[in-house]
């Protein structure tokens, strides 16, 4: 979509200018329900997606729960095995570990300090050469590679004993066939873990009042007046600049039920899909069905009571 396409969206839906408000109502459910199919989404909102990430780990590469923030890149590794995945922190030794959308490798950081390698995968360019630098310090395996989710499984020739992937499938542009293809890298032995925007933090009209400010931000001039709207959003805390950008800046940001991820899982061969962190957004981990009795008996922790270390943050 051109930008006078996106600003013509502006007028009509966030200052009402149709002859009746039904008219502004059915417009913004259907764009909505075109950007965020789960099978796929308007080609510009997801080539509109991608920049926004790539534009956020260029210029918006620290802040909280970053690698910046001295708390969370010391306390990274732990948060990974107790808190999120909830699996000895002696099981990542040696294993190989797809980061999945790996960002500026905040992640691929925490494995690295628990001895994992690593497969580090991202769309941009400006994630993947901030995750090499990241991991220049570790005596660890790495591989580094552009691509979409999507297509990630006719890149990558190895299985993974773990297939991780946080805060990103919601984001791509067929939310299917990038999950499907990452269930495909699992080995017969291994694990797969993500956090996905879950339907029930956000009630589908609220969801619809954000995305019509997503709209809002992307037809705005130039780079000066986005930022000054996402500052007045991060409550002018610069250090919140990043999650923000999060929330507003990509235009694809789906949310998903657990019973249909659920089901996505078991039906090519996982078991004990999991809710490891009890919250409205999804923490998921499934094992291959095949292995389950074998995790439990050797690796699996307890499950993790709250507070949990984003809580940290609000």
């Amino acid at each position: 979509m051109c930008a006078g396409s996106v600003a013509w969206l502006r007028q009509r839906i966030l200052k009402n200018r149709f002859h009746r408000r039904n008219d502004s109502d059915s417009l913004i459910r259907f764009l909505y329900a075109m950007i965020n199919d789960l099978d796929s989404s308007l080609d510009f909102a997801a080539r509109q997606t991608e920049i926004a990430f790539s534009r956020q780990w260029e210029e918006l590469a620290e802040g909280h729960a970053l690698l910046s923030d001295d708390w969370f890149r010391t306390n990274v590794d732990r948060i990974l095995w107790e808190e999120e995945i909830q699996v000895k922190p002696e099981w990542f030794k040696g294993k190989w570990i797809l980061d999945a959308g790996c960002g500026n490798g905040r992640w691929s950081y925490g494995f690295a300090k628990l001895g994992a390698n690593i497969t580090a995968v991202d769309a941009n360019q400006s994630a993947i050469s901030a995750t090499r630098k990241t991991l220049e310090k570790f005596d660890v395996e790495e591989e580094f590679h552009i691509s979409r989710l999507e297509n990630v499984g006719q890149l990558l020739s190895r299985k993974y004993d773990l297939v991780f992937c946080w805060g990103v499938l919601h984001h791509c542009h067929s939310f299917n066939k990038s999950f499907d293809s990452l269930t495909k890298l699992v080995s017969d032995t291994g694990m797969i873990y993500m956090y996905l925007y879950g339907r029930d933090s956000l009630s589908y009209l609220d969801d619809l009042e954000l995305f019509k400010k997503r709209i809002y931000l992307n037809s705005l001039p130039d780079e000066k007046s986005r930022l000054a709207f996402l500052l007045k959003m991060a409550g002018n805390d610069p250090s919140k600049l990043h999650t923000v950008h999060d929330i507003y800046a990509p235009l694809i940001n789906r949310r998903l039920d657990y019973d249909y991820v659920r089901k996505f899982l078991e039906s090519r061969g996982f078991g004990d899909v999991t809710r490891t962190i009890d919250h409205t957004e999804l923490f998921v981990r499934a094992i291959r069905i095949n292995a389950v009795r074998d995790y439990h008996e050797k690796w699996i922790l307890p499950r993790r009571k709250p507070p949990y270390w984003f809580q940290r943050y609000r």
